[in-house]
């Protein structure tokens, strides 16, 4: 029973992830946007970002092998500091929104348009991923390769 429930909820943390905005639609663009002269101050906040970009890469990049041998492999991509791509296979990718603290970025929150998808947490030391797209769910996940 156990099995059943936990392959439930997998289909629907699945088909919750088909929903998020998918890739290759029109971006609009912004007219508004900074130009790349900012002010000092302002380059040393792009420094940090770029920074934890680069951190947050470092941990979430790649393509991650579920344990449960029956759930299908997740593709993570960061794409800045406060998006992410998720692909499982076979249905597409997805860009969803990231959040995390700047001092922890063993772990982030991923949401679609408000709609918490879950927690992910990457351990350093063993290079697991655990992904709680719930309270009582938890998945872990190997990088392949």
């Amino acid at each position: 029973m156990k099995k059943y429930i936990a392959l439930f909820l997998s289909m629907a943390l699945i088909l919750s992830l088909a929903a998020c905005v998918p890739i290759g639609g029109d971006t609009p663009t912004d007219s508004s946007a900074p130009s790349d002269s900012s002010a000092p101050s302002e380059s040393g906040k792009s420094q940090s970002s770029d920074e934890e970009t680069a951190k947050l890469k470092e941990l979430y990049d790649g393509k991650w092998i579920n344990e449960n041998p029956n759930d299908v492999p997740l593709t993570l991509e960061v794409l800045s500091n406060t998006g992410i791509r998720i692909e499982y296979e076979g249905l597409g990718s997805n860009i969803c929104d990231m959040f995390y603290s700047p001092s922890e970025l063993n772990s982030i929150s991923v949401s679609l348009g408000g709609i918490e998808l879950g927690k992910y947490s990457v351990d350093p030391e063993t290079g697991i991923l655990t992904h709680k797209p719930d309270d009582t769910t938890v998945l872990t996940y190997k990088k392949e390769g």
